[in-house]
């Protein structure tokens, strides 16, 4: 997670959190297509196959920091 940008933090945050990728968008005053870029580059940072290995995986980097 620490090679993360600080946008893609936010965005993992609101995603983890629930939120669509137009929900996101609104928040953060992007685009949805700026936010399906960032998402994509979090989830090949991360390692993550869909949303749900996401999850899990910030919430086990949880438990052990």
């Amino acid at each position: 997670m620490l090679s993360l940008t600080q946008r893609e933090r936010q965005v993992l945050e609101e995603l983890v959190a629930g939120f669509t990728n137009k929900e996101i968008a609104w928040h953060l005053q992007v685009s949805p297509r700026t936010i399906e870029v960032h998402r994509k580059h979090v989830m090949v940072k991360m390692g993550a196959r869909n949303v749900v290995d996401l999850v899990r995986k910030v919430i086990s980097r949880d438990k052990v920091a």
